[in-house]
């Protein structure tokens, strides 16, 4: 029974969407000390959609690790116009220190070949009788290990931190994220989403605090 078990645990596992992230940073020089605490989440694109999965989910690993975010559109509602001095104004009045600038540039989907690999015969037999005849017959069905083609799903993406105070870029960042063949969009955002706020913590330019 634990062998089943086990074996089912590991076709999940298998079959489980995961993607993976690399990125290159660069921290400016004059934020080497800096540690911002209250964060608001911009994703730069016109689909709707889009925005609020990008922000949510990037405030949700914020706040996995106990550090404040808010989604831009909670603050800025897209059904109006905000100048840039309004919107100024709101990031003090909300105590935002810093904001999170999102822009996915190139994404798609790779298809990828997985070659044969094996072949499985499995063959069922069949006894009629009739009076005293008897007759026989059998049916087999091979099923092969690969032989098809899969996508896998990526996308480019650039980050920029800016010091809310004053408009500096403190940090800028490319990123890659690649997906297996059972990923989805919400695969890729999981994972960049994450490696992202690993890489701040990394760098020094947010910190751990009570989520008030």
């Amino acid at each position: 029974m634990k062998n089943v078990i086990f074996t089912f645990f590991l076709i999940a596992l298998l079959l489980e969407g995961c993607a993976s992230t690399q990125i290159t940073s660069f921290k400016d020089p004059d934020y080497q000390n800096s540690n911002f605490k209250r964060i608001l989440i911009v994703a730069n694109t016109n689909d709707l959609g889009n925005r609020q999965l990008l922000e949510s989910k990037m405030v949700e690993s914020f706040s996995k690790e106990g550090i404040f975010a808010l989604e831009s559109y909670k603050l800025f509602p897209p059904t109006r116009e905000f100048k840039a001095d309004e919107k100024v104004s709101l990031m003090l009045k909300n105590n935002i220190d810093a904001y999170l600038s999102i822009s996915v540039g190139e994404s798609g989907v790779s298809q990828v070949y997985i070659p044969q690999t094996s072949s499985t015969t499995q063959t069922e037999g069949n006894v009629n009788v009739n009076g005293n005849t008897a007759n026989y017959s059998q049916k087999s069905t091979t099923t092969y290990d690969g032989g098809y083609t899969v996508g896998k799903p990526w996308a480019q993406i650039t980050t920029n931190l800016y010091d809310a105070s004053n408009g500096k870029m403190a940090w800028i960042a490319t990123s890659f994220t690649g997906g297996n063949a059972y990923a989805n969009k919400k695969t890729i955002v999981n994972s960049y989403c994450n490696k992202i706020v690993e890489k701040l913590l990394e760098e020094g330019l947010v910190i751990k605090l009570n989520i008030e």
